[in-house]
């Protein structure tokens, strides 16, 4: 008997939730993590706020509910590349997510159209949603 491929799900989900102190920390301990991690405009939009590390906490977030979404996590021992591929961008309106490199490559390949994400961080908290339709 073989089996089929499964369908690729009309509907992905992700989300994610992150310390602050604990992201403050690695931040700290090692300098190259937000250039690792975080584009040139997220590091710029962040460090232009009082206290950056929620606003990186929730970036942070977004990234991992991403790689949820579409289907994967983080891979390896310390900075997983894919997550400087995926940038949240924030003008005047909500902050969206814009792909690069094979996570972009990955998203077309699953026929996904753009994804939709919310960003909330309280106190010690920060959470990211991403919700992704297929493409018609």
């Amino acid at each position: 008997m073989t089996s089929r491929p499964r369908p690729s799900p009309a509907l992905r989900h992700g989300i994610d939730l992150v310390d602050v102190p604990r992201l403050r920390e690695v931040m700290t301990e090692h300098p190259r993590f937000a250039e690792e991690v975080f584009t040139a405009g997220e590091r710029a939009y962040c460090l232009a706020r009082h206290d950056p590390y929620p606003h990186f906490a929730a970036r942070f977030a977004a990234k991992e509910a991403v790689l949820k979404a579409l289907g994967r996590g983080l891979f390896g021992e310390g900075v997983d590349r894919s997550l400087a591929e995926i940038e949240v961008v924030r003008t005047d309106g909500p902050p969206t997510v814009a792909l690069h490199g094979a996570i972009l490559r990955h998203a077309r390949r699953l026929r996904l159209g753009e994804p939709a994400l919310s960003l909330t961080h309280a106190g010690d908290s920060a959470v990211a949603s991403v919700v992704w339709m297929a493409a018609p």
